[in-house]
């Protein structure tokens, strides 16, 4: 039989043409009868074919067939679908660089298995045209879209600055090389603006053997380290500040690292307040131990303006420019009984009481002064648990130990009259007759005694007098 390099159904056309053409032959010849009968034969197992078989398109990933489709349209349509799905979550449509070809076929309709979208996506590699932001030449991710960099860098400034009426910013830059660059990049290496905002914000955790040495204690790693205690704690679950520390063995410190460092400087404006003076009084009518306020106290106002320098919000150094008073602080009038209880303390003129520093760095969660029926003797520094504090002062250690409501508490005699006390301490880290020096640290925050929180009460005593410790602390 002839082999016929044409479709079936033109063929079929061509045969037929041949066989009602033939000239001067009879149609009823055996030759135009044998003709016929090949015609409808040929016909009929053309009309099988078709009905069996469908047309499609073989999709075909890096020369790899991955599956049928009905047409190349359809084939265009699925794989731009699956690149918009890809890059939606960054705003975007990914991108690939995979050979994508088609190949038309017929196929048995019982063979025609259509490729679905999802398996189809599983066989495409994707990439975005994005920005890569470096740090130090450090990579540290890829945004989707080359405007994103600067924008991102701007609002990061922003976050720290925080420019206002209030707060008049100066100059912004930041302390590291930071650049961005136009890369191509995996589409799983992308990560979208709000994600990268954040993690800037979040700062890097590096993990860290420490050995823990001699005489070491969880306040004095903490300070080794430039963290709090509860911090060096935390990065080892399932301890607190009484677990036992041996020389020798390993814990882990885990500091969280700024990426980028933002250096701002400006002058900000702050309303404070002026906290009234508490005035005492010698009545010789009230009964030992009984006072009463003969003029109530009032805090004041003022408006201070500061220049200032801070990296990433944190401020580093700042100078006092202008300070107006809002209003005048009204001193609170205190009339006693003329006994009292003291405790063993130099006596003197009480001048050096100036020079003292802060023993701790915090919040002022309750003043100097009356609270109510009761009279508060010194002032609450708000402070972590086991967070280390400091002798405000040079002097020696006259107390340590419990005291009543002062749960944990120390005294130091600083002379001349002047005596402070730090109480409510989780732990004490001298003990009486020590000599410390200013600045040294002598204890831990704590709840101890009659507390409510972890806080540092802290009293300044002048001549056995308890004084407003603001007018001291320097």
């Amino acid at each position: 039989m002839k082999k016929v390099d044409m479709p079936l159904k033109q063929y079929i056309k061509t045969l037929k043409a041949k066989i009602f053409t033939i000239k001067n032959i009879s149609w009823k010849s055996p030759k135009v009868i044998g003709g016929y009968i090949a015609l409808m034969l040929l016909m009929g197992s053309g009309m099988v074919y078709l009905n069996s078989t469908t047309s499609a398109v073989y999709v075909i990933v890096n020369g790899e067939k991955v599956g049928l489709v009905p047409n190349k349209d359809k084939a265009g349509e699925m794989l731009n679908q699956i690149l918009s799905e890809k890059g939606a979550p960054l705003g975007i449509a990914a991108k690939t660089h995979d050979g994508i070809t088609y190949s038309s076929v017929r196929i048995e309709n019982a063979d025609y298995r259509a490729l679905s979208k999802e398996t189809l996506a599983e066989d495409i590699s994707y990439y975005v045209d994005g920005v890569m932001l470096t740090v130090n030449q450090e990579p540290i991710f890829v945004l989707p879209k080359a405007e994103d960099g600067e924008k991102l860098l701007e609002d990061f400034k922003e976050y720290y600055t925080q420019p206002s009426d209030k707060n008049q910013v100066t100059s912004v830059s930041f302390e590291d090389e930071v650049k961005t660059q136009l890369v191509e990049a995996p589409l799983d290496q992308v990560i979208s603006y709000e994600q990268a905002l954040e993690k800037l914000k979040q700062g890097k955790l590096l993990k860290e053997d420490y050995t823990i040495q001699e005489n070491d204690s969880w306040w004095l790693i903490a300070r080794k380290n430039d963290m709090k205690t509860k911090e060096v704690l935390a990065s080892n679950p399932g301890t607190n500040e009484d677990a036992i520390l041996k020389p020798g063995e390993k814990i882990t410190i885990a500091k969280v690292k700024p990426y980028i460092t933002v250096v701002s400087e400006g002058v900000r404006t702050d309303t404070e307040t002026i906290p009234f003076e508490v005035v005492t009084k010698t009545d010789t009518s009230l009964p030992s131990g009984q006072a009463k306020v003969k003029q109530a106290g009032s805090d004041g106002q003022k408006e201070v303006q500061y220049a200032y320098v801070q990296k990433n919000g944190k401020v580093v150094s700042q100078t006092v420019k202008d300070e107006k008073v809002l209003k005048e602080a009204v001193s609170q009038v205190i009339e006693k009984g003329p006994q009292r209880v003291t405790v063993a303390y130099s006596r003197g003129s009480g001048r050096i009481a100036s020079g003292l520093s802060w023993p701790l760095r915090g919040s002022i969660t309750s003043y100097y002064g009356y609270r109510g029926s009761d009279f508060h003797t010194g002032l609450d520094i708000d402070g972590d648990q086991g967070e280390p504090y400091a002798a405000a002062g040079a002097g020696k250690v006259i107390g340590a130990g419990w005291s009543g409501n002062y749960g944990k508490n120390i005294t130091i005699d600083h002379g001349d009259g002047i005596v402070t006390r730090y109480a409510h301490s989780s732990k004490l880290l001298v003990s009486v007759g020590e000599n410390v020096s200013k600045g040294q640290t002598i204890g831990l925050v704590g709840s101890t005694g009659r507390s409510t929180g972890s806080h540092l009460h802290f009293e300044v005593i002048i001549n056995g007098d308890s004084v407003n410790p603001l007018n001291s602390l320097r």
